[in-house]
C-alpha cells in the first residue's frame, strides 16, 4: 500500500501490485532474466503484444544469447568429432587393406620360392629315367586263338 495526497488534499491508500521478476531462461540452464524481453505480469503479458515478450533470434526469449551461441558451437564441435572419427576410421581400414595386400604377396612369393627350390632340387638329384622295353600290345582275344590252336 502507498499513502497517495489527492488533488482534493486528502490522503488515500492506493494498493500496489507486484512487480513481476521477467523472463528467464530455464532452471536446468540457469534461469537468468532473458534481456530484451518486458518484465510483465501474467495479465499484462497475456495481453501484450510479442515484440515485448520475445527477441529476434533463434530461440528468443527462452534462451539467452550465450546459451544459443553455446549450443551451436557444441553443434559445430560435435561434427567436427563425428567426420575426424569417420576419416580416422577410413584411414584404419586402407592401413588394413594394405598390410593384408603386403603379407598376401609376401606369403604367394614365399611359396613360389618353395616351389623353386623343390623343383631345383628334384632336377639336380634325379636320374635320368630308363626306357621300357617297346612291348606291342596283343588284342583282347589273341591269348584265346592261341589257345585254341
Amino acid at each position: 500500500m502507498k499513502v497517495v495526497r489527492t488533488p482534493g488534499n486528502r490522503l488515500v491508500l492506493q494498493k500496489r501490485t507486484k512487480r513481476s521478476q521477467g523472463i528467464h531462461t530455464p532452471w536446468v540452464l540457469g534461469h537468468k532474466r532473458l534481456g530484451g524481453t518486458k518484465a510483465l505480469r501474467h495479465i499484462d503479458a497475456r495481453l501484450a503484444s510479442r515484440h515485448a515478450k520475445t527477441v529476434s533470434r533463434a530461440y528468443g526469449g527462452v534462451l539467452s544469447h550465450d546459451q544459443v551461441r553455446d549450443r551451436v558451437v557444441r553443434a559445430f564441435l560435435i561434427e567436427e568429432q563425428r567426420i575426424v572419427k569417420k576419416a580416422l576410421a577410413t584411414r584404419e581400414r586402407s592401413h588394413r587393406l594394405r598390410r593384408r595386400t603386403l603379407n598376401k604377396r609376401k606369403k604367394k612369393e614365399g611359396a613360389k620360392e618353395a616351389v623353386a627350390k623343390r623343383v631345383a632340387g628334384k632336377t639336380l638329384t634325379k636320374k635320368p629315367a630308363a626306357k621300357k622295353p617297346n612291348t606291342t600290345r596283343t588284342p583282347v582275344g589273341a591269348k584265346l586263338a592261341t589257345k585254341k590252336k
